[in-house]
């Protein structure tokens, strides 16, 4: 029984069942008056009158035919089992349609309840009733309701598979930001090392100071995809204070961010291998006061990020490392191909690097 209940529908199944079978009523009613078959009735009114205790326990009923639909699983029952529990069905529910109709009919027109007049309404139910249209409405509720365990069947596995492949990317892209993490910090470690051995000490307690605030970064959104672009900006800038100490005159930034975009989330991490990246192009210089500029702007829903730096004749990075790699697979990964990552050798021994990514989008759309 507490199967039973648990299975039945929601109100919203029971208010369209309502709905329905008036309009069948109101239907049936339509057609009977209209040929001029009702000659004993007045009014269409009348004629809807009696039609409503044959078409409205179908109302009452169908709920429950869709319920005993979503218990009934044949591929857990043998063949001969599924079809006794539906004939069974059947003939509980047409028993119950007998008793509910009657009972409609004798409230609907005032009639008392006796036994004699009991026997009189199921003879002429029996006699009068359309048996074979009523098991074809019962067929039809059933089918129906079979329909709709199957579409919420369906919608459950979809649903499941849409988590599963959530967590799939979940697991990818802390795979991915896993790599990443450990690069960065063995290349800012050599950084403090080199102060360290010139005896630049100041410096090197300044940069394991800018240091320990990029980890705790990386500690707080160790379980986040997304942090706000103002934060990514400060990791980049704590990046390239340990760079600038390290290579100094070599080494001039530019940061130049739209206020407007500061708010908006990106991936963590997102720009900062791009940004190292372009670092290690700027170590192999033999020049110095190189230029590396980041400008990051907001245009028509999307981010835009412009990384400009100079890189040697003889590059042996050639601009994609494993920074550069693995941003492009966590962007495909969150945007599958609603993005853009360009990197394209630009007059005068320049590098740009191009990024646009959609805002506000949700990744597992």
């Amino acid at each position: 029984m507490a199967r039973f209940l648990n299975a039945l529908p929601g109100w919203k199944v029971w208010l369209s069942s309502m709905i329905f079978w008036l309009l069948m009523n109101t239907f049936a009613a339509e057609l009977t008056y209209r040929s001029g078959r009702a000659a004993n009735a007045t009014s269409w009114l009348e004629v809807w009158l009696y039609y409503f205790p044959w078409w409205m326990p179908w109302a009452l009923l169908t709920p429950l035919v869709i319920a005993y639909a979503q218990l009934i699983d044949r591929h857990k029952t043998s063949m001969f089992m599924f079809a006794w529990q539906h004939v069974m069905a059947l003939l509980s529910v047409l028993v119950m349609y007998l008793f509910s109709g009657i009972a409609m009919n004798l409230i609907l027109w005032n009639k008392e309840l006796s036994q004699s007049s009991l026997k009189i309404q199921i003879e002429n139910a029996l006699t009068n009733s359309l048996w074979h249209i009523d098991f074809v409405v019962y067929l039809a509720i059933l089918l129906a309701g079979y329909g709709l365990k199957s579409s919420r069947q369906a919608q459950l596995e979809k649903n499941r598979n849409a988590e599963l492949s959530k967590q799939l990317v979940d697991i990818q892209l802390q795979s991915l930001k896993s790599q990443l993490n450990p690069h960065f910090l063995f290349n800012t470690l050599n950084t403090v090392a080199s102060l360290v051995r010139l005896d630049r000490k100041d410096q090197a307690v300044d940069a394991l100071n800018e240091l320990s605030l990029m980890l705790r970064k990386v500690l707080e959104n160790q379980s986040n995809q997304l942090i706000p672009l103002e934060q990514e900006i400060e990791f980049i800038q704590s990046f390239l204070t340990i760079q600038k100490m390290r290579f100094e005159d070599k080494l001039n930034t530019a940061v130049e961010v739209d206020f407007e975009c500061l708010h908006e989330d990106i991936p963590f991490m997102l720009l900062q291998p791009l940004v190292e990246n372009a670092v290690q192009h700027g170590s192999q210089l033999e020049t110095d006061s190189n230029l590396l500029s980041l400008q990051v702007r907001c245009e028509n829903g999307r981010l835009l990020v412009k990384l400009t730096n100079k890189v040697p004749q003889q590059d042996t990075h050639q601009g994609f490392g494993i920074g550069v790699k693995n941003c492009r697979e966590r962007l495909r990964h969150l945007y599958h191909d609603d993005f853009t990552l360009t990197l394209t050798p630009i007059e005068n021994g320049y590098f740009e690097t191009f990024v646009s990514i959609p805002l506000g989008k949700d990744f597992y759309a």
